[in-house]
């Protein structure tokens, strides 16, 4: 068996334009529980980012890039602009696209869902996610 490759950092891609009134847009969507984008859902509250994600980044331990899908360029785009939301791993300037829209909505907003689906997917494409040890 081959040894997996690791993944130097993910790159969520949100289903929503980058900008100060489309944050304001999707944090009303938030409060009035109207459909929105469900990465942004699991990542992101009304305040910003929640607490329970940003202990989960910081345990992924690789650097977690946000793009909003106006920011899209080049061959990212080409790989994603029809799965959105979604996450991509890059691995040695690799683009592999992990989870899906689908996988995401079974996360049902969970961080911990999240974060074992990054890692199942990860591995079913031979790749990895090297955590950093807690102290």
């Amino acid at each position: 068996m081959s040894p997996k490759r690791p993944i130097d950092r993910l790159i969520f891609v949100f289903a929503a334009d980058s900008g100060s009134f489309n944050a304001l847009l999707d944090s009303a969507k938030k409060l009035l529980r109207i459909k929105n984008c469900t990465l942004c859902a699991i990542t992101h509250g009304l305040a910003g980012e929640k607490s329970e994600w940003r202990n989960c980044r910081e345990e992924i331990g690789v650097p977690i890039d946000y793009l909003h899908r106006d920011e899209l360029s080049g061959g990212l785009k080409d790989l994603v602009e029809k799965s959105l939301p979604c996450v991509v791993a890059d691995s040695g300037g690799d683009f592999t696209l992990l989870l899906t829209p689908d996988v995401l909505e079974r996360c049902q907003g969970s961080v911990a869902d999240l974060k074992g689906r990054l890692h199942y997917f990860a591995a079913s494409r031979g790749l990895e996610i090297r955590e950093q040890a807690t102290a």
